[in-house]
C-alpha cells in the first residue's frame, strides 16, 4: 500500500501518525496483501479497527502535504467528507454516528456505513494534497529527508559504539545523526553542507565512499566506494558506485559501480556491476511514462527508472530514461533496454522476452533472502503467484474490493 512508501527517514504512515499522537492507528488494505502489511508493520492491527467509544478517521494513505486538515477536523461538528480538489483526503465519522458499529470492527462495516449516509455527509473541502504518481515521491526525498530530520531530531542521542577511524571526514557534523555501532572507515566523506544525514544501526561506510546529504541510509546497510547524493535507501542494503536522487526501499544490492538516479528501487532488487540508467534526456525535454499501456507526461526532465521486486539485471545493462519494470524480471544484454515499461515476470531485454516461469522466480527468490538470513512467507509466494496469474489480465494484478475505497480512493 502507498503508505509503506518512503520519502524520506520514515514512510508515509509514520508522518501521518505524528499528527495524532493520542490516537490509535490502524492500517486498511485489500485483503490480498494484508497478510504482507501485517509483516511489515508488527503492533498495528491491519483490517480491524477498535471504536474506543471515540471518532473515528480514515486517512487517505497517499498524503503528501496535510494542509489545513487538522484545523478542518477540529472544527468539524458532524460525519464529515473532506476533498481537495475532488480527491478524498478523509473521511470522519464522529462517535454519535457510530451506534451500530461493532466495538471492533472492519472497514467494511465503515463503508457500509458510508453508503447508507453518503447523501447526509457533510463535504468539506482542505488544502491537503496527495501523491499521484510514484516520481513525485522520488522527487520529495530532498524535502522529506529535511523535514524528518527536523522532527526526530529531539529524540536523537549521540551513537554508542561508533567506529570513526582516522582519515574519515564529518563535514557540518552538527547535521550528522550517527546511530549506534556505525563504522566510517578511511578516506570515507559523510558530507551535510546542503542537508542532513542520517545513518542507521550498524551500518559502514567503507574507504572512498561518500555520502553527500540531504541523505538517509538505513540500519544494517554497506556503501561501497563511490557516492551517494541526496538519497534515501532503506534497511540490509549494499550500495556502490553512483547513486542521485533515489529510494531504495529495503534488501537492494547494487555493490558495483554503474549509476542509478531519480529513480524508486523496490526490496530485493540486485544490479549487475555497471547496470546505469538514463535520467535525462539529450533534448532535456519532460519524461514521458508508461502506466499499463499508457502515456502520462512526468512534468519534469529528471526521471529514471521505477523497479519492482525480485527483478535482477545482468552486467552491463542500460536502461532507458523513465523506464517503468514490474516484479520478478530478469533483464540482461549488452544493449539499451529500449522499452518504456516491462510487465512483471519477463526474461530477456529489448525485442527478446520470454515468460520467467513462477516456479523458478520463487525458488530464486527463496535463495536471495536465505543469503540475509530471511525466508520467504507463504503470503509473499501466494502474492507473488497472484501477480503471475494476473500479468496479462486486463483486470489488473490484484483485485479491488469495495471495503477498500474508504482507504485508498
Amino acid at each position: 500500500p502507498a503508505y509503506l512508501l518512503r520519502p524520506g527517514i520514515i514512510p508515509i504512515y509514520k508522518r501521518i501518525e505524528q499528527y495524532f499522537p493520542e490516537s490509535s492507528v490502524s492500517f486498511a488494505c485489500r485483503s490480498q496483501i494484508s497478510a504482507f502489511v501485517t509483516q511489515s508493520t508488527s503492533g498495528y492491527a491491519v483490517n480491524i479497527i477498535k471504536k474506543n467509544d471515540g471518532d473515528v478517521l480514515f486517512i487517505n494513505g497517499r498524503i503528501k502535504d496535510i494542509g489545513n486538515l487538522l484545523e478542518k477536523l477540529e472544527q468539524a461538528t458532524m460525519t464529515s467528507l473532506f476533498t481537495s480538489s475532488g480527491k478524498t483526503i478523509a473521511l470522519l465519522f464522529k462517535n454519535d454516528s457510530l451506534t451500530d458499529i461493532p466495538g471492533i470492527a472492519t472497514s467494511a462495516d465503515f463503508f457500509s456505513l458510508y453508503e447508507k449516509e453518503m447523501d447526509t455527509i457533510l463535504e468539506v473541502d482542505c488544502t491537503a494534497v496527495l501523491y499521484e504518481y510514484l516520481w513525485e515521491i522520488m522527487a520529495d526525498i530532498h524535502s522529506s529527508i529535511i523535514q524528518d530530520f527536523d522532527s526526530l531530531l529531539p529524540t536523537f542521542e549521540k551513537g554508542r559504539g561508533l567506529h570513526i577511524h582516522d582519515g574519515a571526514y564529518l563535514v557540518n557534523e552538527t547535521a550528522i545523526q550517527l546511530s549506534d555501532d556505525v563504522t566510517l572507515m578511511p578516506s570515507s566523506v559523510v558530507d551535510a553542507t546542503d542537508g542532513p544525514v542520517f545513518i542507521g544501526a550498524n551500518t559502514r561506510i567503507e574507504p572512498h565512499a561518500s555520502i553527500v546529504g540531504p541523505c538517509f541510509i538505513g540500519a544494517n546497510s554497506v556503501v561501497l566506494a563511490g557516492k551517494i547524493v541526496h538519497s534515501s535507501i532503506g534497511h540490509t542494503c549494499r550500495v556502490g558506485g553512483e547513486v542521485e536522487e533515489s529510494i531504495f526501499q529495503a534488501y537492494v544490492n547494487k555493490y558495483h559501480d554503474g549509476f542509478i538516479g531519480h529513480s524508486y528501487v523496490a526490496p530485493w532488487v540486485n544490479f549487475g556491476a555497471m547496470t546505469t540508467n538514463s535520467d535525462l534526456k539529450n533534448n532535456y525535454s519532460q519524461i514521458r511514462m508508461t502506466l499499463n499501456g499508457e502515456g502520462i507526461d512526468s512534468g519534469s526532465i529528471k526521471v529514471g527508472s521505477f523497479i519492482g521486486d525480485h527483478t535482477k539485471f545482468g552486467i552491463g545493462t542500460l536502461l532507458n530514461t523513465g523506464i517503468n519494470i514490474g516484479v520478478s524480471c530478469n533483464i540482461f544484454g549488452s544493449g539499451l533496454i529500449a522499452d518504456k515499461e516491462v510487465p512483471s515476470f519477463q526474461w530477456g531485454g529489448t525485442g527478446s522476452w520470454q515468460e520467467y516461469r513462477i516456479d523458478k522466480a520463487i525458488e530464486t527468490a527463496r535463495k536471495v533472502l536465505s543469503r540475509r538470513n530471511c525466508e520467504l512467507s507463504d503470503h509473499e509466494a501466494t502474492l507473488l503467484k497472484a501477480i503471475y496469474e494476473h500479468n496479462d489480465s486486463n483486470d489488473g494484478i490484484l483485485t479491488f474490493e469495495a471495503s477498500d475505497r474508504l482507504a485508498l480512493e
